[in-house]
This record gives C-alpha cells, sequence and structure tokens, in this order.
C-alpha cells in the first residue's frame, strides 16, 4: 500500500470515528428520516438495505425542481437520495455474491459517501438467499465481498454484523473481516435469535474493540435511545462511535447535543421534509404513525385516517405550507415531476396506506434493525 493509499484509508475511517449515526430502517430510514436526522446533528445516515439484485440495471434521474436523485425499476423507485445528504449517506447492501454486489455498488457510487455490507438480519428471505445472518456461518462468502467491494469502489466500505453466542467465534469472524480492509464494523450487539425487548449485550463488545486493530473504528447498535447514552456506551464497551434506530425512530431531534426536541414539532418537521422530498405519502404516513406519541388522541385518529398529503397536511395546520409546495408543483411545467396529488406514481400500482396494507415493523418481522416500540403498553 501506498503512503496516498494509507492516507485515503485514514481519511475514510475517520469518517466512522467520534460519532452518532443513524441506523439502517427497513421503511422508516428513507430520505426525508435521513435529512431530518442530520438536520438534528447526526454524523453519517444508513440508508434501508436494498437487495443487490433489485438496485441492479436501474435509472438514474433527477428531479431538479427537488433536488432528489431517484434510482428507478420497471416503474418503481428503489432508491432516492439527495445531494445535501452526498458526503453523509451510507448506503446498506444485502448480496451473498461478490460480483453482483459490486454491480449494485457501481450503480449508485456516485450518489452516496459508503457502503454497508447487511450481515446481521436472521428473516428466513435473508438466509435462504445466502444473505444477512448467513454470512456470519459462511465467512469466506462474507469476507469475499467485502474485498471485492473494498478494492473496487472509489469510497469506503464497512458492514454491520451480531454477535453469536460463543465470544471466541464472534471474535473469529470480526478478525476476518478486519482483514479486507473494510474502513469500519458495526456490531449489533445481540445474538441473531435475540429480539429487540431483550437487552443489548454492550459487556460483549470490549472483546470485539480490543480484538481488531487499533485503527479500525468500531461501532455500537443497540439500546441507545438518548444523547447522552451515546458517552455512556462509548466508556463502558470502548466503541469508537454509536448508532440509534428506535431513539430516533421516536424522535429524530435525539441527534442533538443540546436535548432532543418534543415530538410534536419534530413530527410537523418531518412532514415537511417528506412533502419537500415528495416522499411517497404512503411511507410518510407510516413512519408518521410511528412517530406520533399519543395514540390514543383524536389528531393520531385523524392522521391515520388521511389519505393524501393535503388532509394530512390540514391535520398538523400545515394548510398553507402544502399550498405553497403544491403551486410550486402545478407552476413548474415539469411533467416528471413527483407532484403532490400522486406522489405514489413512481412506485407503480398505488398502494394502500401503510396502517392497513403493510404490517408494523416489530421484532417478529424486521429483526435486523432496532423495531420501533410496539403500541401496547410495557
Amino acid at each position: 500500500m501506498t503512503v496516498e493509499q494509507e492516507g485515503q484509508e485514514e481519511t475514510w475511517r475517520n469518517r466512522y470515528r467520534g460519532g452518532f449515526f443513524l441506523a439502517p430502517m427497513v421503511r422508516i430510514g428513507t430520505l426525508p428520516m435521513r435529512l431530518l436526522s442530520l438536520q438534528y446533528g447526526a454524523d453519517l445516515v444508513w440508508s434501508p438495505e436494498t437487495i443487490d439484485k433489485s438496485i441492479i440495471g436501474s435509472e438514474r434521474q433527477v428531479n431538479h425542481q427537488t433536488g432528489v436523485i431517484s434510482y428507478m425499476k420497471e416503474g418503481k423507485e428503489v432508491f432516492t437520495t439527495h445531494a445535501d445528504e452526498r458526503d453523509k449517506v451510507v448506503f446498506q447492501l444485502g448480496s451473498a455474491d461478490p460480483e453482483t454486489a459490486l454491480l449494485a455498488a457501481r450503480t449508485v457510487e456516485r450518489d452516496v459517501a459508503g457502503f454497508d455490507l447487511n450481515c446481521g438480519c436472521p428473516k428466513r428471505f435473508s438466509i435462504q438467499g445466502g444473505m444477512g445472518a448467513a454470512l456470519m456461518s459462511d465467512p469466506d462468502r462474507l469476507c469475499g465481498i467485502l474485498t471485492k467491494l473494498v478494492q473496487n469502489v472509489s469510497v469506503p466500505v464497512s458492514c454491520k454484523i451480531r454477535i453469536f453466542e460463543d465470544e471466541e467465534k464472534t471474535l473469529a469472524l470480526v478478525r476476518r473481516i478486519a482483514e479486507t480492509g473494510v474502513s469500519a464494523l458495526t456490531v449489533h450487539c445481540r445474538t441473531k435469535d435475540m429480539r429487540p425487548r431483550e437487552k443489548a449485550l454492550w459487556d460483549r463488545l470490549n472483546s470485539v474493540v480490543n480484538g481488531v486493530p487499533d485503527r479500525l473504528p468500531v461501532i455500537l447498535n443497540g439500546d441507545v435511545f438518548a444523547y447522552g447514552d451515546v458517552e455512556r456506551a462509548k466508556e463502558i464497551t470502548g466503541a469508537t462511535s454509536v448508532m440509534t434506530a428506535r431513539g430516533a425512530a421516536a424522535n429524530p431531534s435525539i441527534f442533538r447535543s443540546d436535548g432532543t426536541i418534543d415530538t410534536i414539532e419534530t413530527v410537523v418537521e418531518y412532514v415537511r421534509m417528506a412533502v419537500r422530498t415528495r416522499n411517497p405519502f404512503h411511507n410518510t404516513k407510516y413512519t408518521l404513525l410511528q412517530m406520533y406519541p399519543d395514540t390514543r388522541s383524536q389528531k393520531y385518529v385523524d392522521i391515520r385516517s388521511t389519505k393524501t398529503y393535503e388532509a394530512m397536511c390540514g391535520c398538523l395546520g400545515l394548510q398553507q405550507f402544502y399550498q405553497d409546495e403544491w403551486a410550486q408543483d402545478t407552476g413548474s411545467g415539469d411533467v416528471g415531476t413527483n407532484q403532490l396529488n400522486g406522489a405514489d406514481t413512481r412506485q407503480g400500482p398505488k398502494k394502500r396506506c401503510a396502517d392497513d396494507a403493510e404490517e408494523p415493523l416489530t421484532a417478529d418481522n424486521e429483526p435486523d434493525v432496532e423495531a420501533p416500540p410496539k403500541r401496547v403498553k410495557e
């Protein structure tokens, strides 16, 4: 390795040091949540996992009115991003093959700050495909994918794993991962069979931190619910940085060093961001209902019944904001604009609203991300 290459490697690793990051979250971690998290102070943000074959062959489209960059395939949005997150967004990739992973990475490489290989999802579809947690039991394949990416892309590569019951088995795996040249390693401090309601095993991270080269950043994931947890987690575990999912899903202002703001205010700001980026309505509604603090209030019932952005904005006192955004759409003359009254058009056939079409994101159906708290009493 040349001096120049060593300098580049160190620069990349520095991106993952001393930070507080947004974890990858299925459905919730889409563009509005990522941009809002960055606005509140997140240092890096992870995209939801995208399977390699789904992004390969997609077409890059830019909405010059909103600045949104969309990767489209068969009439559907596969991934959306924005120039405002270009240096902060880490694209999480699901893959079981080095060559396919590289093709997928090259598709979006120009628009992301890094790639992360998902090596922790224990869902059946992922394991049967040789992806996710299956990679932890096949270190040759796992490291083959990482090596292929590290040697062929122009941005840093990392991976996210869980721990084994056997501590020595975990250490053996992380040592092999470190040898691939990755720029960082994220450890979700639970085994593949543990659910989010079970306490994360922070005490198991010390050995991982001590078992990898000093220069490799190790990121803790699991049970980070407040800004104050960041330093506590680092002190207890020796982790370089900390990542949160459920904490941000409940209130993305968790990233503010001077304290969170009222959840209702963040809900309003989230909807503003979603409208500005023309996020598909069904996705915005799903995330909003996860964030809203009082599920028994009339406001929550009203939001749950909405079927358009206009109605949603009306519930939140954003009527004028919506009208201003709508005027921009109708006055732009841009036929390709994802207009507010048809925000799902880039998703193919219109989907039903999330609350009556999609199973809630829980420990039982999306175990590789920390799920938002279930709407039940503890």
